[in-house]
């Protein structure tokens, strides 16, 4: 069934973020942040349906317009527009599509929707259409629009948007009504859109961008679950935080059942009980817990080593969870490599390419490091294949003189004599003939190293051949 949704929300340096990852992440694509150097690489993402920048239409198809039709372009100059620590970056519309309508009518909506946007506010607006992903709600197909701040020209992004002015500013250039006015607006101009798509696919299905209480529905709304308290608990686990959510959301249908006073004091108990607990956090001294986006590089990784560190403390307790864990992990690779295998290669290249410095100087420190440990290891290596290499020498040799059947049957006899009665001569004789087997496939396994040995022995008077040498990493002789 259609349901309205239509959320804004800003890309604001304040909270960390960079409007060059969201619009990579949004459009699945590769965009490099031109400020820091730094790659946001969202290619292998396969939930794409469709995307497109659209402008206001008379600057559309002018060729000097090009350079806002370029996704990395576009934002990076975005980027360098916003020149304060909280700059807005970009304003993004993310909005539901009903699941009755084809995909090439959901795609007109969006288009239509962004073409009245750029073209009131004078700004680009990057379309992405998701479809829904695999195991989750197949009717979620939704669409961000992420608009410039800033109105596009051909010299480049000039003024802000009406849209991001407000106040006296507004006034002194002659704007009439509020950011607030404009922004139910936009939401009514949403529902009349999807409306008109519905009816002209021949649907009697509607929304309504109204709330339920000027709809005149008594009832509670919906529950809905914070972004990160959804992530967190997507996995099948509960969270405290959405269990108290829970909790408030049964407390208020309960209220609802018994009358309006009933519902007015559970509100206004459940808002008393929230400004309690923030002006209990703010006499506690709690430092307000910074944006991981806006940590430098460092903090960030050493953020991540502290993260990891603990993970492995908890998987040493409870190894059976960190074996589930790391087979979900294998699962969701094998998954992703059967979607899009040449997608994920290709960014294995790049990040070598690119990493290739940083990846040769962890290498030297490793080797640097365990230098000891390896050549010990190296050691005992060359010395269990010199052992080997001499017994079969010694075997061959005591074959060569002819007097390998009357020490085979010498070391018999003291093998019986030592070890007393056995099996019957059948059951000898199985055991006699796997060990022949064993013994013939370990000489063949070394017969090549030995024939090597043999061959430069062989070559050592010939005065045109240079003997081949075998030297030892750590010196020894």
């Amino acid at each position: 069934m259609a349901v309205y949704f239509l959320r804004s929300k800003h890309i604001s340096r304040s909270n960390g973020s960079r409007v060059t990852r969201a619009a990579a992440y949004r459009a699945g694509e590769r965009i490099r942040h031109e400020g820091t150097s730094e790659v946001f690489d969202y290619s292998s993402r396969c939930d794409i349906a469709y995307k497109e920048i659209v402008l206001p239409a008379d600057l559309a198809d002018r060729a000097d317009m090009a350079w806002a039709k370029d996704r990395g372009i576009l934002w990076n100059a975005a980027e360098h527009a916003g020149r304060r620590c909280n700059s807005r970056l970009a304003r993004e519309w993310l909005v539901f599509l009903p699941p009755e309508l084809t995909a090439d009518r959901r795609h007109q909506l969006v288009q239509g929707f962004a073409r009245e946007l750029a073209d009131r506010y004078r700004a680009a607006v990057d379309i992405c259409v998701h479809q829904p992903r695999t195991g989750a709600d197949p009717r979620n197909h939704h669409a961000h629009l992420l608009m410039s701040t800033r109105e596009v020209t051909p010299d480049g992004l000039g003024a802000r948007t009406r849209l991001e002015v407000s106040g006296r500013e507004r006034h002194l250039k002659g704007i009439s009504g509020s950011s607030r006015d404009e922004y139910l607006a936009i939401r009514a101009r949403w529902g009349e859109l999807t409306n008109q798509a519905l009816e002209c696919t021949g649907l009697s299905q509607r929304i309504d961008h109204r709330s339920l209480k000027a709809q005149g529905i008594d009832r509670e709304p919906t529950l809905t679950m914070p972004e990160k308290v959804w992530y967190a608990e997507r996995t099948g686990r509960s969270s405290e935080a959405g269990n108290e959510i829970r909790a408030r959301h049964r407390e208020r249908i309960e209220a609802r059942e018994l009358g309006t006073q009933a519902l007015t004091r559970v509100i206004e108990k459940q808002r008393d009980e929230l400004k309690s607990r923030l002006e209990l956090e703010k006499a506690g001294g709690q430092a307000k817990k910074t944006p991981f986006g806006s940590l430098t590089r460092e903090e960030r990784n050493a953020y991540r080593r502290e993260y990891y560190r603990k993970c492995r403390e908890r998987e040493a307790k409870n190894p059976s969870a960190a074996e589930a864990r790391r087979a979900a992990g294998r699962r969701s690779y094998h998954l992703q490599m059967q979607k899009n295998p040449e997608a994920i290669r290709k960014a294995r290249s790049r990040y070598r390419a690119e990493n290739a410095e940083e990846m040769n100087r962890k290498q030297r420190e490793y080797r640097r490091k365990n230098a000891d440990s390896r050549n010990q290891k190296r050691r005992e290596q060359r010395k269990a294949r010199s052992i080997e290499l001499q017994r079969s020498a010694d075997a061959r040799a005591a074959s060569a003189r002819g007097d390998g059947a009357k020490a085979a049957a010498t070391r018999w006899k003291e093998y019986r004599a030592k070890q007393g009665p056995m099996g019957t001569a059948a059951e000898s004789a199985q055991r006699w003939k796997k060990f022949r087997l064993e013994q013939k496939a370990r000489e063949a396994a070394l017969g090549s190293h030995q024939r090597t040995y043999q061959r430069d022995d062989a070559d050592s008077n010939t005065p045109d051949r240079t003997r081949s040498r075998r030297r030892s990493h750590d010196l020894e002789r």
